[in-house]
């Protein structure tokens, strides 16, 4: 699980703008509800449950809450990917793919579901690549 820090600091990496002063022009309430969408629960079940489907929601949430002036999408990116790798997963698609769908997630001509589906045909376990 991220924290508005990590957000920061992945903010602060794209932008190239110290972290501190990005707080200043972060919605940090967008931010942070981004952050705990993959992670919500209701009666003790997880809504997300498998770790590619908690990337997505991760990506879509940051992208459509749009907290930042600039740089959402290659935010969501940034948190997807380390959340993947972190996880037992690397995401395989082309710059070119993840650029062409992470505009289409983020003007909502994808749903979240679609997303999901392509993330998931674009992942692999990290372990079934080194076997």
């Amino acid at each position: 699980m991220f924290g508005i820090e990590d957000f920061l600091l992945a903010a602060e990496a794209v932008l190239d703008i110290e972290a501190a002063r990005l707080v200043a022009v972060t919605k940090i309430p967008l931010a942070e509800s981004a952050l705990a969408a993959p992670f919500a629960t209701f009666g003790g079940h997880d809504f997300y449950e498998h770790p590619v489907q908690r990337a997505a929601i991760l990506a879509s949430r940051i992208m459509r809450n749009h907290p930042l002036p600039d740089g959402n999408k290659r935010v969501a990116l940034i948190l997807m990917e380390m959340y993947v790798e972190q996880t037992g997963y690397r995401l395989t698609a082309s710059q070119p793919e993840i650029d062409q769908v992470f505009r289409r997630v983020a003007g909502r001509d994808w749903t979240e579901d679609y997303f999901l589906l392509w993330l998931n045909s674009r992942t692999e376990s990290i372990e079934s690549r080194s076997s």
